[in-house]
């Protein structure tokens, strides 16, 4: 799995979450990722998607796919043609689409690999059901990189 992150303090982290590769979303990004694969990537799960889409395509493998559930604007601008010409399939995954099962069970894959300890991201505090103003505010004001996680 390759990962990408905005700053070098951020890398340990990605690797911790369990990547193979990271790499710093800059200018050489797409230079990086075609040095450990060569014919280009199967699959990427995008966040920032007007943003990133043209390197997306770049290091797309054929016939690969991008999913994306996120984006930093709401018009994008794709070259279509470069997709077709690699058969690429792109995806898109609304969160109010994914069914209360689908949720339910991410939840608990996720509890069960931090209760048996991954060290996949670092938890800066938590707040238990009744304090959840107080882990709103330090969302909006954080002091520290990490997940806030609030308890039953």
């Amino acid at each position: 799995m390759i990962a990408t992150c905005r700053s070098e303090s951020d890398e340990d982290i990605v690797f911790r979450a369990g990547a193979d590769e990271v790499f710093l979303a800059n200018e050489k990004l797409a230079e990086n990722i075609h040095r450990v694969v060569p014919d280009g990537v199967h699959h990427i799960i995008e966040v920032a998607f007007a943003a990133n889409v043209g390197t997306d395509i770049e290091v797309l493998a054929q016939g690969g796919s991008i999913a994306t559930y996120a984006t930093n604007t709401p018009m994008a601008e794709i070259s279509v043609w470069h997709l077709a010409f690699i058969n690429a399939r792109l995806f898109f995954v609304g969160s109010d689409d994914v069914p209360s099962e689908a949720k339910g069970e991410a939840a608990r894959d996720m509890n069960r690999a931090l209760e048996a300890g991954w060290p996949g991201f670092e938890i800066v505090e938590r707040f238990p059901l009744d304090g959840i103003v107080n882990a709103h505010e330090l969302i909006e004001h954080p002091k520290r990189s990490g997940r806030v996680v609030v308890t039953t």
